[in-house]
C-alpha cells in the first residue's frame, strides 16, 4: 500500500451509517486500542483521505482564477446529479440501462459529465435473483458517490462476516472455508452483501433521474461523423443522437459488440457447460446452520449446489447441472417427474440436509430454469469513439459472484479516463484505450478464476472409489465402490484442500479486493493521493451488524482443522 495506504489498525467500525466522507460523523472504532499519537496520525490520514473523496465530486480540470462556490460542481449537492454538468466535458451516449450503464451515468453526472442512456424495456420489472456486491463493486460506488454507497449497503444484507465456502455435497462437511473478512479488513473495504438485483437498479435509475434515461427506446447500430470526430447512435424509433463517445453496456448479446466486431447477433455464445435451477425459499424450513453462514457451494459429481442468505429470512439456491443446453436432457423435460421440484429432489437425493431441506421448502413454480453462458476474453473493446462495457465484453460464469461487480468496476474505470478530458471530445479514443487496457486483464482473469471454479465443482471426488466410471466392468466398479467404503480421501481432494490452503486468501484479496482505482487525482492535491484505495476514506461494516441478533463468530471458527485431505 502507498503512504497514504490503510493499515489493519485504521479499519473503523460503523453502526447502521457510515461516517461522512470528511470523516467529521462520530463513528465506533475496531476494538484494538489505539494510543493518543496513533489517533492523532489516524485523523490527519482521514481528513486528507476526506480531502480525496470530496476532491473527486469536483471537475479535474486545473483550478480557474475564480473562486470555488462558483464552479458548477462545487456548487452542486452531489444528490442532485443530473444538474451537475461541467462544460468542455466530452458528452457520453450509452447503450444499455443495466447495472453496468446506469452505473456508468452515476459516475459521469458525479464527474460532471453530459450523458444520456438509452435502454430497451419501457418499464423495469422485477427479474432474477439478488445480487452479490463484493468490496471491489462497493468501494468502486463509494468513490464515484458516496452517499449512495451508503443507501445500498442500508438496504442491503452483510454476508461478508459469516462462514462461506466449499463443502462436501454428501456428508455436508466443509472442504474450504473462505474467510472473506480479511481482504475487507486489511483494505478498509466494506464487506461483501447481497441485495435485490431489482432493488439496486431502481434505486440506480431513481439517482441518475428521468433526464439521463431514456427508456423505451435502443441502440440499434452507431457510426462515426465528423470526419472521426464523433460519434453518432442510432436508436430504434428512427432517431438518432449525436456524442462523443459511445459505451456499449447492451448485455451478453450486445448490439454495439456485433457491430464493432462485426459479429452475428444471434450466434451461439459459449456455453459453459452447465444449467441451473434456482429458487427463494424461507428460512423457516431449513434447520442447518443457517445464521452462521453467508453462501456455501455443496461440491458433487456434475453437478453443484449454491445457497445464499438475501436477507428478509430468505435463501436463494442456484443447482447447477452439467448437462446440454437448449431443455432436451431428461431433467429439463421433467417427463418422469410431477414437477421440477420432484426432479431436483431425486436428483440431490443423496445429498446432505443442508441442501435437500432448500429444495423441499420450495414451491414448484417458483423455481425458474436457464442455461449458462460466458463470453472468451477477447481485447477488441475499443472501436475508436465507442467502448464495450460489463456483460457485453466480459460477461462471466457465476461461480464467484463477479458479473455486477466487474461491471461496476468498468463504468468507473471509464469514467475516470473521460473525465481527465478537457476540451469537449478530444482525446476520447485514447482515453477509451486507456480504459480498456486497464480493465482487460483483470476481468480476464476473473472469468479464467470463475471457469476453473466450475471445472473444480464437477470433477470433485471425496473418496477414492467414488463414482466409479460408467464404462468399467461390474466386478471392477463393485471393487471400486468397496475400496470408497474405506473412506480414503481422493487425490484431487488432497491436491486440491493443499493448493487453497496456500492461494485461497490471495486468490480472494485479488478477486475482491484488487487495486483497481489507478487514476491520477486533481492537480488541485499536488498529486499527493495518486494511487489506489487512497482515493476513498476507509470503512468497513462491523460483523454482526447486519443481523444484530446473531451469535458472533470468532476467528477460530473461520479456520479449517486437520491436514490436507482430512481438513474440515
Amino acid at each position: 500500500m502507498g503512504s497514504l495506504g490503510v493499515p489493519q489498525r485504521t479499519w473503523l467500525a460503523r453502526s447502521s451509517r457510515a461516517p461522512s466522507s470528511s470523516g467529521a460523523q462520530s463513528s465506533r472504532r475496531s476494538t484494538r486500542s489505539l494510543g493518543s499519537r496513533q489517533q492523532q496520525q489516524q485523523q490527519q490520514r482521514k481528513n486528507l483521505l476526506g480531502s480525496c473523496s470530496a476532491a473527486l465530486q469536483k471537475d479535474t480540470t486545473p483550478q480557474s482564477s475564480s473562486s470555488p462556490s462558483d464552479s458548477p460542481s462545487a456548487s452542486t449537492s452531489s444528490s442532485s446529479p443530473e444538474n451537475n454538468v461541467v462544460k468542455n466535458k466530452p458528452k457520453v451516449l450509452i447503450a444499455g440501462g443495466g447495472i453496468g450503464g446506469l452505473t456508468s451515468a452515476l459516475a459521469c453526472r458525479a464527474r460532471g459529465i453530459d450523458c444520456v442512456v438509452f435502454e430497451r424495456v419501457g418499464e423495469y420489472k422485477p427479474f432474477g435473483g439478488p445480487i452479490q456486491l463484493q468490496c471491489n463493486a462497493l468501494s468502486a460506488l463509494e468513490t464515484i458517490d458516496r452517499e449512495f454507497a451508503d443507501e445500498v449497503i442500508a438496504q442491503a444484507t452483510i454476508t461478508g462476516d459469516r462462514l462461506n465456502g466449499l463443502l462436501d455435497g454428501i456428508t455436508g462437511e466443509w472442504f474450504m472455508k473462505f474467510d472473506t473478512r480479511e481482504p475487507c479488513r486489511k483494505n478498509g473495504l466494506p464487506l461483501t452483501l447481497v441485495i435485490s438485483r431489482y432493488l439496486l437498479l431502481d434505486m440506480l435509475r431513481k439517482r441518475v433521474g428521468p433526464k439521463v434515461l431514456r427508456q423505451g427506446v435502443e441502440v440499434v447500430r452507431y457510426e462515426h461523423i465528423e470526419g472521426g470526430k464523433r460519434v453518432r447512435a442510432h436508436l430504434d424509433d428512427g432517431t438518432y443522437v449525436d456524442g462523443d463517445a459511445l459505451v456499449g453496456s447492451d448485455g451478453i448479446r450486445s448490439i454495439v459488440r456485433s457491430q464493432m466486431r462485426k459479429e452475428d447477433r444471434e450466434a451461439p455464445l459459449r456455453y459453459s457447460g452447465y444449467t441451473v435451477y434456482t429458487a427463494v425459499c424461507d428460512f423457516t424450513g431449513i434447520h442447518t446452520e443457517v445464521d452462521k453462514t453467508g453462501y456455501q457451494v455443496f461440491l458433487g459429481k456434475d453437478a453443484y449446489f449454491v445457497a445464499s442468505d438475501v436477507g428478509n429470512g430468505q435463501q436463494q439456491y442456484y443447482a447447477f447441472l452439467a448437462v446440454p443446453p437448449g431443455g432436451e436432457d431428461e431433467w429439463a423435460k421433467c417427463e418422469r417427474w410431477s414437477d421440477t421440484r420432484e426432479m431436483l429432489l431425486e436428483r440431490f437425493g443423496d445429498w446432505c440436509p443442508a441442501v435437500k431441506e432448500r429444495l423441499e421448502c420450495t414451491k414448484p413454480e417458483d423455481i425458474e430454469r436457464r442455461d449458462v453462458y460466458d463470453i472468451a476474453p477477447d481485447p477488441r473493446w475499443v472501436d475508436g469513439r465507442v467502448a464495450l462495457l460489463g456483460d457485453s465484453c466480459h460477461a462471466v460464469q457465476p461461480n464467484l459472484g463477479q458479473g455486477g461487480c466487474q461491471a461496476i468496476e468498468g463504468a468507473k474505470a471509464i469514467t475516470d479516463e473521460l473525465s481527465m478530458l478537457t476540451n469537449g471530445g478530444e482525446g476520447v479514443e485514447g482515453a477509451l484505450m486507456k480504459y480498456a487496457s486497464r480493465r482487460f486483464l483483470r476481468s480476464a482473469s476473473v472469468s479464467g478464476f470463475s471457469r476453473m471454479a466450475a471445472l473444480m465443482n464437477t470433477v470433485y471426488k471425496p473418496y477414492l472409489g467414488s463414482d466409479p466410471y460408467g464404462f468399467y466392468p461390474d466386478p471392477v466398479r463393485e471393487m471400486w465402490l468397496e475400496v470408497e467404503k474405506a473412506k480414503i480421501p481422493h487425490p484431487g481432494r488432497v491436491i486440491g484442500q493443499l493448493m487453497m490452503f496456500t492461494s485461497m486468501q490471495g486468490i480472494l484479496e485479488y478477486v475482491g479486493a484488487g487495486k483497481v482505482f489507478d487514476v491520477t487525482l486533481p492537480q488541485s492535491l499536488g498529486g499527493a493521493c495518486k494511487g489506489t484505495e487512497e482515493e476513498r476514506v476507509p470503512y468497513c461494516q462491523v460483523p454482526g451488524v447486519s443481523v444484530p441478533d446473531r451469535e458472533s463468530l470468532s476467528d477460530d471458527d473461520f479456520k479449517m482443522k486437520g491436514i490436507p485431505g482430512f481438513a474440515k
